[in-house]
Order: structure tokens, then sequence, then C-alpha cells
């Protein structure tokens, strides 16, 4: 008699960058028949440990190291084709980015439909749960009316709230102000000793497996993660060791930085203005974006500072680039 697997469907934007990490972490779970859902797309579908899995509709699940191997599928998302894709799933996970977000509600109304157990969407970042920061950022509005609807849907449901990306907060254009090319950093007034969560993507990945019970269990429907939690000041103190050198300090104005994000997306530069929106969210005290994680006992690494100057290295290289708000 075959094991039992419990089939898993992630349903992704191709070039997401979750999704490497979630694969990776979904294919140690041997009890897991994995399946990947995208739009058509020409972008390999891997896991950070650098196993293609693009365009795979086969049926042996397995890689012969014993981890899951997920199947690939192509679709447009269509109620059709979303009803014979989610059949027999007993959790989604949503891995959408961009103007793919607005999928989510067709995947809902299919998930609730094929009788899936366990709903997680697409969060990852700062908490949707806080009226300001839906103010202040359009895309958490969206994740709010996303939340709304599962509440109605009849599924369990969590929202994982992560915080800061790493990668994407240490962009040039990133959240966190620190620019590792030009050693500069741009200091918004806030308490200093505010301690924000950050996590990476690799954490992330870890944490959407690990806050789901695969017997179809789950306590709440939002927990708060992170990799560590530091102030700004501890982070560039980091920087500043690793590049061996100060970093050039700027003065943030809250109001300045509403305006020219307001320019920015009126211009159509709409990533470019939510992230100097984002740095207006993480830094000013009057959003009280950590709240979250102050009521919450949550397991930080102590090699913290290791990985902020891997990522550090990883900008200075090229390997990471371009803006991201990392929210």
């Amino acid at each position: 008699m075959s094991e039992h697997r419990n089939k898993v469907v992630v349903v992704a934007t191709p070039t997401s960058p979750i999704l490497t990490h979630l694969l990776h972490a979904l294919s140690h779970e041997s009890s897991l028949e994995v399946t990947v859902l995208t739009r058509e797309t020409s972008v390999g579908i891997t896991s950070s440990n650098g196993h293609s899995h693009s365009h795979d509709h086969g049926h042996d699940h397995k890689h012969q190291n014993g981890h899951s191997r997920p199947t690939h599928i192509e679709t447009n998302f269509s109620a059709t084709e979303l009803e014979t894709h989610l059949a027999d799933t007993s959790t989604l996970i949503c891995a959408f980015t961009g103007s793919d977000i607005h999928l989510t509600s067709a995947v809902i109304d299919a998930s609730s439909k094929a009788g899936v157990k366990i709903f997680i969407p697409s969060e990852y970042s700062l908490d949707t749960s806080n009226a300001k920061i839906r103010e202040l950022l359009p895309p958490y509005q969206t994740r709010f009316e996303i939340q709304e609807k599962l509440k109605e849907s009849g599924m369990n449901w969590k929202a994982i709230y992560s915080g800061i990306v790493l990668e994407d907060g240490l962009k040039t254009d990133g959240v966190l102000g620190i620019d590792a090319l030009w050693a500069s950093v741009v200091v918004f007034p806030h308490d200093e000793e505010t301690k924000i969560a950050v996590s990476t993507y690799r954490d992330i990945a870890k944490s959407i497996v690990e806050a789901v019970d695969w017997k179809g269990k789950v306590e709440g429907n939002q927990v708060h993660v992170c990799s560590f939690r530091a102030s700004l000041d501890e982070i560039v103190a980091v920087v500043e060791k690793e590049m061996d050198k100060p970093l050039d300090r700027y003065e943030g104005v809250y109001e300045g930085a509403k305006k020219e994000a307001a320019a920015r997306i009126k211009m159509g530069f709409f990533d470019g203005g939510i992230a100097l929106l984002g740095r207006v969210a993480v830094w000013n005290g009057d959003v009280d974006a950590w709240s979250g994680w102050n009521e919450t006992n949550i397991k930080v690494k102590d090699d913290w500072e290791l990985e902020v100057r891997k990522v550090v290295q990883m900008v200075r290289n090229g390997e990471i680039g371009g803006g991201g708000c990392g929210c």
C-alpha cells in the first residue's frame, strides 16, 4: 500500500523571491505532495538547492535523495482549471507578488469549493491588521480585503507576518534606508531603542512550513515571526563593520517622504513610491508597526549579524540590486 501524502498546492508568481526557498523547505517534508501553479512562464521553477522543477508533469514526486519533488503546472487561473488542480488539496499556500495578488480572490473561491483545509495568503511582511499601515500602503489594504474574504470562506487560514525582508530591505531603495554601495544611510526620526523585526527569505519559508499543522489544524489566524530583532543603529554598526568604513548619515523627513512618494506614484513609479511610504510606516512611532512582535514570544537567531553581513556582500557583488521596499 502506498504511503498517504497530503497534497499541498502553491499558487505563485513565477518570479516571486520567496518561491525557491519555499519549495526547498517543502521538499524536506516527505509526507507532502507539492504542486506549483503559475501563469504561463519561461522562468524555470527551482528550489534554492539548485534542482529545477520547471514543466514537470510526471508522477514521480521524489528525488533520489528522498526529498519531495514538486510538480509545476501552468494555468490561466480560471474557475474550471482551478477546480481541476485543487481537487483533494489539503493546504494552499499563496506566493503571489505584484498584480498577481488580485488572483487570490478566485483562488479562495475555488479552494473553498474544493474543500481545502488550510489557506495561507500572501503576506510575509508587515502587520496587515494595523489600520495605519493599510492607510499608508495600498497593497496592505488589498491584503486586508483578502483576509476579510477568507473569514467568510469557511476555511482555516493563517496570515504570517515576518517584518522587513532583509534581502529587500538592504537594497538601495529599501525600507532600511541603507545604501551598501555608496556607504550611506537615511535616518528618519524615531525612538532609537525601537527594535524592528527582520526576516530572511529562507527563514520566512521555514516559518510558512512550521506554521501549518499538516493534520489540518490551525491555531489562530495570525502569527508574527522574524529571524531577528534589532535597532537601526545595531544594523548600521554591522554594515559598517562589514564595509570597514562609516556610513554617511542623512536625515529623513516624513512629510517630505510622503510628498515624494505621491509624486513617484503619480508618474507611474509605484514601487518607488511604496518604498518611501514603507520607510514612514517602519520608523514613524505613531504607526506602531512593531507592537505585534512585542507581544509575542518569538525565537530569534543569535548569529543575525552574520546574516546581515552576507546580504551586504550580496548587494555589493551585484547579486541583489535595484529598488525594493522590503515590506
